[in-house]
């Protein structure tokens, strides 16, 4: 992996990281019905369609089904709305 590819990967769980802080602001998420790794995924995943690739959002709107069946839509939708919100608001102060 070069150093170019290395350092866009750290920054990218970085940012992953800053909008889990940010939705902890937001909700109590040990009250959320999510495990911590599904969590991580739907922001890892809303964070890779935030640069509006279609495959990728695609992918998120698998994984947002997957967890809609799992634990309601409407939990689901809550969250990542919030995540999307952040990450606008990330993409934002990245500028």
């Amino acid at each position: 992996m070069s150093w170019k590819a290395e350092h866009h990967k750290i920054y990218e769980a970085r940012v992953v990281k800053d909008a889990l802080g940010r939705l902890a602001a937001r909700f109590d998420l040990k009250s959320l019905p999510f495990s911590e790794d599904e969590l991580h995924t739907l922001a890892k995943r809303t964070r890779e369609s935030f640069y509006g690739r279609e495959r990728k959002r695609e992918r998120l709107e698998k994984y947002k089904a997957h967890l809609a069946a799992r634990h309601g839509k409407e939990s689901v939708e809550r969250i990542s709305a919030a995540l999307e919100d952040i990450n606008n608001a990330i993409g934002y102060e990245e500028k």
